[in-house]
């Protein structure tokens, strides 16, 4: 259960050790040897849980890689889905970047299991699942375990793979998922990912999605790579290898359901790579043998036939199928990140994005009641950039009635969250938010208003600070419908003037 004196979770990498820190996203893996930032009481726990760390028999693994993370509640996994997912993708990158094939012969340097993680959240913890009493004997060193009335004692609940649950105490011992894993010797996570990096076309880019927010294209490569990485596992065979590669190329390409799947991951490889000789062969013998294991439950070659076509299908044996798929797989992963990285570069997602869509946008943020009003306009500023960029891009049918909601929400959102306010700013959002809906001409007048003391306002703040948000969203709003103003002023006093001849 949740222990309120440790508000935090450990996250370790027992097979793979580090020289240094290694920053990779938003988490900073260490050496279990290095304290630098602890607190007293996690000093102690990390010293608890190194010594449970053993490669086999009595061998104790003498340093393993770990990152401090906020408390995960390993009995309530659905609270914590956000927190897991970040960790799970830490593991597929740091899998995937070992899993770099051999220029050779195309196996991979390490396979999934070396790249185990394991989550040790502190608290109590039933004194029956970590030292059972049927069926077993005890023959380690004495050491009574001694329990409260509750029969709980002093522990870690642990989380391996992100799929099966431990527990643990001083003492325990935690063993790899395979009888024999073995330890590379040059493995060092500082100067490995250093030098993937420098080595890399593409490492650089995947290691840029976890700093940035996540979107559909990312998500679907982040997904890949999970069966990527489950094509690597030791335990599994390599017919089932086999099937997780398709997977991942299916997941990576977006290849859609049909019964021309075959061609479209022929077209969609040479796409990305180019029509290399030999490589539509590959893909076809490839995607026949994963047809073949799914539907018959196995298949009459997991070898690639050199020079193999449809006159010849026969030809000699080469290399291992599943082995040119992971390079061929990895090929693909940089080919898609660098076209997307060129996209970015370019804008091209924002340009084809209307102001119009930006505002219903805006507004949808400022309407979740769910998040904190100063919150809401920190998420809208990058919007409110975007808005601004484009707001000279001419656009049929726009309808001012979008800008004036988001004016309306954002002056609400405001007046909540900073107290601090002018007087007669506070006004003219009072005025604004009062007019509502139906009464345009009033809130562009209480707009124009606004749009005057902000220009005359002190200088800018941070660019994502709630009033600075919330300024620069009503000046852009007042840019764009002032002539909606005038208009309405003009016909508002052409119904006010009297009729000719009438008496004044």
């Amino acid at each position: 259960m949740p222990d309120d004196r440790y508000p935090y979770s450990f996250a370790i990498f027992p097979f793979l050790k580090t020289s240094a820190p290694v920053a990779i996203g938003p988490f900073t893996l260490r050496s279990t040897t290095d304290t630098g930032g602890l607190e007293g009481e996690q000093v102690r726990q990390l010293a608890e849980i190194s010594q449970m760390l053993f490669l086999q028999d009595h061998l104790r693994i003498l340093s393993a890689s770990y990152t401090l993370v906020p408390l995960i509640d390993l009995d309530h996994l659905s609270e914590h889905e956000a927190a897991l997912e970040e960790l799970a993708h830490l593991q597929s990158f740091v899998a995937y970047c070992y899993a770099s094939p051999h220029p050779i012969f195309c196996e991979p340097h390490f396979r999934y299991e070396h790249a185990s993680l394991v989550i040790l959240s502190p608290g109590r913890v039933s004194i029956y699942v970590v030292r059972p009493d049927h069926h077993v004997e005890w023959v380690g060193v004495d050491s009574p375990l001694v329990k409260d009335h509750r029969s709980e004692i002093e522990g870690y609940h642990g989380l391996y793979n992100f799929i099966h649950h431990f527990w643990a105490t001083d003492g325990s011992r935690l063993y790899p998922p395979i009888p024999h894993i073995g330890l590379n010797i040059p493995q060092n996570l500082a100067a490995d990912f250093g030098q993937f990096l420098f080595d890399s076309s593409h490492l650089p880019l995947l290691l840029k999605l976890f700093e940035k927010p996540r979107t559909a294209t990312s998500e679907r490569i982040l997904r890949a790579l999970d069966w990527f990485n489950g094509a690597n596992s030791v335990t599994s065979s390599e017919e089932e290898s086999i099937v997780s590669l398709a997977v991942g190329f299916e997941t990576l390409l977006g290849l859609p359901e049909g019964d021309k799947k075959t061609e479209r991951l022929v077209d969609s490889v040479a796409l990305l790579l180019g029509r290399i000789p030999r490589l539509e062969s590959w893909v076809r013998q490839f995607y026949r043998a994963r047809s073949e294991i799914v539907h018959e439950g196995q298949t009459r070659n997991l070898r690639f036939v050199a020079g193999a076509s449809t006159r010849r299908p026969d030809g000699p044996l080469y290399h291992s199928l599943l082995n040119y798929g992971r390079q061929v797989f990895q090929l693909c992963v940089g080919a898609l990140l660098f076209g997307a990285a060129l996209a970015e570069k370019a804008g091209l997602q924002e340009k084809l994005v209307t102001n119009q869509e930006r505002f219903e946008e805006i507004s949808k943020e400022l309407s979740d009641e769910s998040i904190p009003p100063a919150d809401r306009l920190r998420r809208i500023s990058l919007k409110v950039q975007q808005a601004e960029n484009y707001r000279f891009v001419s656009e049929s049918s726009f309808n001012i009635d979008k800008i004036l909601h988001s004016v309306r929400s954002a002056s609400e959102s405001l007046l909540v969250c900073d107290l601090g306010l002018e007087a007669d700013v506070k006004d003219c959002l009072g005025r604004i938010i009062s007019a509502g809906r139906a009464n345009r001409y009033a809130v562009l007048d209480g707009l124009r208003e606004l749009d005057g003391l902000i220009a005359r306002s002190e200088a800018p703040r941070e660019a994502d600070e709630p009033r600075e948000v919330a300024f620069r969203l009503f000046r852009l709003a007042w840019a764009c419908t002032f002539m909606n103003y005038f208009w309405l002023k003009e016909e508002s006093e052409s119904k006010a003037e009297p009729e000719p001849g009438q008496a004044m």
